[in-house]
């Protein structure tokens, strides 16, 4: 998880550091999440796409 003081060490702003936070938030409770910016530091920092679902992956959830 990526953390302010990490961050400022990288300088990036608070305001970029904060979109991060909250983008890999919402990452982890399943979203998926995009960073819609010409910002090559923010996008980089993006979290990865959704995986697409296996043709198995709905027996699991049973």
């Amino acid at each position: 998880m990526y953390k302010f003081p990490s961050q400022a060490i990288q300088e990036t702003s608070m305001g970029d550091a904060s979109i991060v936070i909250l983008g890999w938030h919402y990452h982890q409770k399943g979203y998926h999440v995009e960073f819609l910016t010409d910002n090559e530091q923010l996008k980089s920092q993006e979290p990865p796409p959704p995986q697409p679902p296996t043709r198995h992956s709905r027996w699991r959830k049973a």
